[in-house]
This record gives C-alpha cells, sequence and structure tokens, in this order.
C-alpha cells in the first residue's frame, strides 16, 4: 500500500512539475467546453496520468516518407507538403515561430522571404571603373533544398480510454542552404515551426499519394494520425533541455533514438503486466 501511495504521489508531482517546466501548447484542455478538431477525442487534463515530450526528424528521402514530397500529375487537390506549409501562411496568414516553443512570431514581412531568399552580394559595375556595389540576390525557393520535416509532439496516457496516445503539437521545416554563387552548402537550417492545431484544417482538405490504395486518398491530417511515416528521434523533454546530439555522436544518437522509441511501445503494455 505505501508504495502504491508513493508510485501515485510521484507521478503526481512529476506531471505538475512539468506543466511547469513548459509553457504554451499542451496536447489537452483544462477546458472541458474548448472545441476539437473532427474526429479527434477530447482530452481533460485530469484525465492525462503521464506525458512526456518529443521532437522527431521525417527525412523526406526516405522511400516511405516520398508521399510528404511527391504528387500525382493531374490531381489538383494534391500538393508537396512544403506547399501546403507556403499557402497557410501566405494565403491564409496562419502565424510562423522562429522555434518550437512558438513563443516568437515572425511578422508577415518575415514569413514571406522565408519563401524567397535575399542575399546582397559584392558584383563589380558593367563599366569602368568596375566599382564593387553591394547588390541584391534574390533566389526562389528551391525546394530539391528540403531535408527534414521537424515534429514536436506530446505522448500521454489517458485513464479515461486506458490508451495510449499522441499529439502533435508543431511542425518545422529544415532545408540545405546554399552559396548562391559557388553552390556550395552553408549547413541546414530551420526556417520556421507552425502550430499543428492551426493548419489542422488545410491538412484535411490537401491528398497526398496513397501507395497501398489509389482507391482511397489519403489526406495529410490521415497521414500524420496514423503514423504513416518514418521518423529519427532527435530530442525529449529533459531537465537540461538538451538534444540527443549534445551528449552523444553517430551512431550513438540514432541508437539512442530508437531506444525511446521501443519505450514508448512497451509501456502501456507494461502498464498492464505490473
Amino acid at each position: 500500500m505505501r508504495l502504491l501511495f508513493g508510485f501515485v504521489l510521484f507521478a503526481a508531482l512529476g506531471l505538475k512539475a512539468q506543466q511547469l517546466s513548459y509553457t504554451g501548447d499542451h496536447a489537452w484542455s483544462s477546458d472541458s467546453a474548448v472545441s476539437r478538431p473532427e474526429g479527434r477525442q477530447h482530452l481533460r487534463q485530469a484525465d492525462v496520468m503521464w506525458a512526456g515530450r518529443f521532437w522527431r526528424f521525417i527525412d523526406v528521402r526516405q522511400k516511405i516518407n516520398l508521399p510528404l514530397s511527391t504528387t500525382l500529375q493531374g490531381n489538383s487537390n494534391q500538393a508537396p507538403l512544403w506547399k501546403v506549409l507556403q499557402t497557410a501562411i501566405q494565403n491564409h496568414h496562419i502565424p510562423a515561430y522562429r522555434d518550437d516553443a512558438l513563443s516568437e512570431q515572425l511578422s508577415q514581412r518575415e514569413a514571406n522571404l522565408v519563401w524567397e531568399r535575399v542575399d546582397t552580394l559584392l558584383l563589380a559595375s558593367a563599366e569602368p571603373p568596375y566599382a564593387e556595389t553591394p547588390t541584391p540576390i534574390v533566389s526562389p525557393f528551391d525546394p530539391s533544398g528540403i531535408r527534414f520535416f521537424q515534429i514536436k509532439e506530446e505522448w500521454f496516457f489517458d485513464r479515461h480510454r486506458s490508451q495510449l496516445d499522441v499529439r502533435i503539437l508543431a511542425l518545422g521545416l529544415v532545408v540545405n542552404q546554399t552559396d548562391p554563387r559557388s553552390g556550395e552548402s552553408q549547413g541546414l537550417a530551420n526556417l520556421f515551426w507552425i502550430r499543428y492545431s492551426d493548419i489542422e484544417p488545410l491538412l484535411n482538405s490537401y491528398t497526398c499519394y496513397n501507395p497501398g490504395n489509389l482507391a482511397i486518398p489519403m489526406s495529410y491530417q490521415d497521414l500524420f494520425r496514423n503514423r504513416y511515416f518514418h521518423s529519427m528521434i532527435y530530442k525529449r523533454d529533459n531537465v537540461f533541455d538538451r538534444e540527443l546530439a549534445d551528449y552523444a555522436q553517430g551512431l550513438d544518437i540514432l541508437l539512442e533514438g530508437e531506444e525511446m522509441k521501443k519505450e514508448l511501445r512497451n509501456f502501456e503494455e507494461d502498464l498492464w503486466e505490473r
């Protein structure tokens, strides 16, 4: 009995500490009257007995992730995911943010500049004395430079349904930036983060390639909800707020991420066995 009481008290204190550590959105709501997207179960804060946050990379070059970047010709309702995000920001004016905390919003001008890069280079004039002057060079967005989509998600155990579930909180876009003159890689850069709940209706209105059955269209909302993608965990919530790459290198990062996936898969089963 003491052990059971101690476990319940530890779980309650741990959940409270996590709520104090993170500000912003959660997978749950303390307001029972809050609206929710179609098909999503309402989740009360009181029903969440455990929660953990994870950050993932989705590599668009992997075969299973190709539906995120490819479309069928002649289908006007299909668009690559980056195009859906562009439409959300530019046409629907959905806010974009600098980081995954979703605390610092990009201005509309900054959000528009995400889709066209402006570099100032020193170029010689065409006439004598051939003086070099700063010249802005505008480069349109190149989708071939996309390397990853980032996901910030929250896994939780809902005691009302006795089920381990997950909800995505935010999406990010990572590209490989190149030098406009030499074409050499300048490294990876995160362009923006966007709140998932803001674009969920738009994700439901666009379809992507369904390799399993062309007769049944699959929306991006279906793709994310059914976890039809492969990803790599690069961070989980921790007291130091550090990524796996901060304390591991090379193959150890991948193995550590796979171990976290294994823990998630075994979590619900272990609850019933104890």
